[in-house]
């Protein structure tokens, strides 16, 4: 309940960049005290900034949000395509599993047996361990606010490797720069980790759509999308997509 109004405040912030006691009191329909608890809690776990009589996010100044922040946003869409994404994998596959939340929510809903997975995602290293996959980590720099590992010596690694299926995070899909990220260096991860595939699907909710960042990995035809539902003023003939179900 506590991570449900996290993520819900955690959105509102999103969209006017700073909230008031009494935003949350109405908005949430939580006591003072409760909102006050939450908005100390999430500064305490360096989520916002908290002023007087409110806060504000903690990063909305950086180029992308922290895992711990994205982790608590549009929740729903994303377990629903991370479901399905992992329906995909079959029996012995060797899987690329790339950094993000969706995709690290795809691992509890894996059921395919005798897969390898490797990934550049921190996070997805303890649960992949947990579940028993076979999981090899790929080497390079540790991304602080998203945990994932990037750079060159990462990029080589995947040019020596051959998957079966890749799963992809993007943080825009827009009609005329394609699939993009805030980072060169992931980027470059992904656009290696999309030629060296032989099925590439990208998982975009529709907080993605007609959003653009700094670094472009691929053009539209390049990977099936799969998505929670469609959105206004995007033509999805410009994609190969399926609707997670």
């Amino acid at each position: 309940m506590t991570n449900r109004r996290w993520g819900k405040i955690l959105e509102l912030l999103e969209k006017q960049h700073s909230v008031s006691v009494e935003d949350l009191v109405l908005t949430l329909g939580i006591s003072e005290a409760t909102a006050r608890r939450d908005l100390q809690a999430m500064e305490d776990n360096g989520l916002v900034v908290r002023f007087h009589g409110g806060a504000r996010i903690f990063d909305e100044s950086s180029t992308e949000k922290s895992m711990d922040i994205k982790s608590l946003l549009d929740v729903e869409p994303k377990n629903k395509i991370a479901r399905y994404a992992a329906s995909l994998i079959k029996d012995g596959q060797v899987v690329y599993l790339d950094a993000g939340t969706t995709t690290y929510n795809m691992i509890d809903y894996i059921k395919a047996k005798g897969i390898t997975v490797i990934t550049n995602g921190i996070p997805h290293l303890q649960r992949l361990t947990k579940r028993r996959i076979r999981t090899f980590i790929l080497g390079g720099f540790v991304k602080q606010n998203t945990q994932a590992v990037t750079g060159k010596e990462t990029v080589n690694q995947i040019r020596g490797m051959i998957f079966d299926i890749a799963f992809i995070g993007t943080n825009g899909v827009h009609q005329k720069a394609g699939f993009t990220t805030p980072d060169e260096y992931e980027a470059e991860g992904k656009t290696m980790a999309i030629r060296q595939s032989k099925t590439t699907y990208i998982l975009a909710d529709k907080s993605k759509f007609n959003k653009l960042c700094f670094s472009k990995f691929a053009e539209l035809d390049e990977a099936v999308v799969i998505i929670d539902q469609k959105v206004e003023n995007f033509d999805y003939k410009l994609i190969d997509y399926v609707i997670a179900e």
